[in-house]
């Protein structure tokens, strides 16, 4: 009776393990129940609003698999989850679930292209990673959105609302939105990652990528790092919301395996070894980022700094000759970084700082582990970078911000990167 109106039901099936739980095609879409048919909740998830003629259950692997009347056949990985909603639990603020199975532990191949031409048709492939399941009771509102679902309520009491303040909607412009996480754990309790989800009430789905979190820039351009890849074996999840600074534990935590799909046929670096390794990367690319990050705000200001010097009205013979030393050493300094751009797509390159990088980063790209070849890269990389690295931090904490005063002292224009100008 609570199915909307005008659903046509195309098909029902039974869960195999809880006789409680049951599915329904409609003619818009999939519904389903805990309680043996009393209460009908929407299947939702990508499902488009479409007519859902046939519904199958695949209990080897849990899946549901619906087909639908023009749109193709969609498929619903491991609904074991469902099994443990009950009309009770359900009353709690938050349920979480680990997947019923063990998580297949692969690398995912990005290296191929789209052109196979218009003759091939392949379906979207499951999210790569842990996929987990969560129960929200009720949504996460902002102090914007409680008011205006009262103020919902009282026009259809017909008791109108009063109009808030200015100083009342100023806060609600400012109140960050709430948001849900999960974050995962490995077996030392170590947190390695925290998964963004959803905050609307009902069922979601959030999958990790299997990797650690990307602690090498926040650069939303230019060169950038995924995250290591964490190795096979058990980890935890933990549900949590944020309501302003407000942390809050929505869940029990739940573990789950990442298992290997195949061992390989030879034997490479241990665990421990490849985990260590990643980390010595991963430093090593922060330190490397954040100087070539740095390079680039410099030349941003040095092209400034060349406006600026133009106007100034003075003499500006050493202010010239400042800036010429400046722009001699970023240009030495950028060859160790990338070597000479004039030589970019022209054959192969001597090595430098990115590219021994590059190089000594490839380990992670396989499950075997690096060679001596990749640490003795790794090493070369690190030890010219240790060289370049206090030339960046004289050049941006020094030598550039004493120019940019000479100017100001000078006449001539303010630059971003020193205090403000005091009366």
């Amino acid at each position: 009776d609570d199915l909307p109106e005008k659903h046509l039901v195309w098909r029902i099936v039974q869960d195999h393990v809880n006789k409680d739980l049951m599915f329904i095609g409609t003619e818009f879409g999939i519904f389903f129940t805990v309680n043996g048919g009393k209460k009908w909740l929407e299947l939702e998830g990508g499902m488009p609003t479409i007519s859902t003629r046939d519904v199958k259950i695949q209990r080897r692997e849990n899946d549901l698999v619906a087909g639908t009347f023009g749109r193709g056949i969609y498929i619903l990985d491991d609904y074991a989850p469902l099994r443990e909603l009950t009309e009770k639990s359900m009353q709690q603020d938050a349920l979480l679930f680990a997947p019923s199975r063990p998580v297949k532990w692969f690398k995912l191949d990005t290296n191929h292209s789209d052109s196979d031409g218009d003759d091939r048709y392949v379906a979207e492939n499951p999210a790569h990673g842990a996929t987990l399941t969560y129960f929200l009771k009720d949504s996460l509102l902002t102090a914007k959105e409680t008011r205006q679902k009262a103020e919902k309520k009282l026009v259809e009491d017909k008791k109108y609302p009063k109009y808030p303040s200015w100083e009342a909607i100023e806060a609600e412009n400012q109140e960050p939105k709430p948001a849900v996480y999960i974050e995962i754990r490995d077996e030392a309790g170590d947190v390695i990652n925290r998964v963004a989800g959803g905050t609307k009430k009902g069922l979601h789905r959030i999958t990790w990528d299997m990797k650690y979190a990307n602690t090498t820039s926040t650069a939303k351009k230019g060169r950038r790092s995924n995250g290591l890849m964490a190795l096979p074996g058990t980890y935890s999840a933990t549900l949590f919301k944020r309501e302003g600074a407000t942390i809050t534990q929505l869940a029990e935590p739940v573990n789950f395996t990442l298992e290997s799909i195949y061992e390989g046929a030879l034997k490479g670096a241990s665990a421990d070894d490849i985990t260590a390794y990643g980390n010595a990367v991963t430093q090593v690319q922060k330190r490397a980022m954040s100087s070539t990050t740095v390079l680039e705000k410099m030349k941003e200001t040095l092209a400034l700094l060349r406006i600026a010097i133009d106007r100034t009205p003075s003499d500006v013979s050493q202010l010239e000759a400042d800036f010429a030393g400046i722009q001699s050493e970023l240009n030495d300094i950028n060859k160790a970084f990338s070597g000479l751009e004039s030589r970019d797509r022209k054959g192969i390159k001597p090595a430098n700082i990115l590219s021994r990088l590059r190089y000594a980063s490839s380990a992670l790209n396989s499950s075997y582990g690096p060679t001596q070849q990749h640490k003795d890269q790794l090493g070369y990389a690190e030890d010219e970078l240790n060289q370049v690295s206090a030339r960046i931090k004289t050049l941006h904490e020094t030598t550039v911000p004493a120019l940019q005063q000479a100017v100001v002292n000078e006449g001539g224009p303010w630059t971003a990167g020193i205090p403000v100008i005091a009366n």
